[in-house]
């Protein structure tokens, strides 16, 4: 399997144990998705989805500051790419939004 497919393939899987409530495989697999798709210099958008996903997990995770840490790094490779108009844009903001009303309102 190629390289991009192996991306893909831990992306699936760690979105797979996030919907099982397994949060910090998830995490490790989408942390790998990640690390892989930067070493083989896999597409922005890949990279933006993959920053979804963890943000996604984050917050599922209780932990909405790296949420936003994740959320941010998606709309901020969307800007350098460009891509105001990409269709996860919106959604990325919203999620955004919330995480971070989380962070300065705990609990």
């Amino acid at each position: 399997m190629c390289a991009m497919g192996s991306v893909g393939r831990l992306n699936r899987n760690g979105m797979e144990a996030c919907r099982r409530g397994q949060f910090e495989e998830a995490e490790e697999k989408l942390l790998a998705a990640l690390e892989l798709a930067q070493s083989v210099g896999g597409g922005c958008c890949t990279t933006i989805k993959i920053h979804n996903n963890l943000g996604i997990v984050c917050e599922l995770r209780g932990c909405p500051d790296r949420a936003v840490h994740h959320y941010g790094t998606a709309l901020e490779l969307m800007k350098a790419i460009g891509s105001g108009k990409h269709p996860l844009r919106g959604r990325l903001l919203q999620s955004l939004s919330r995480a971070a009303s989380s962070v300065s309102s705990p609990g």
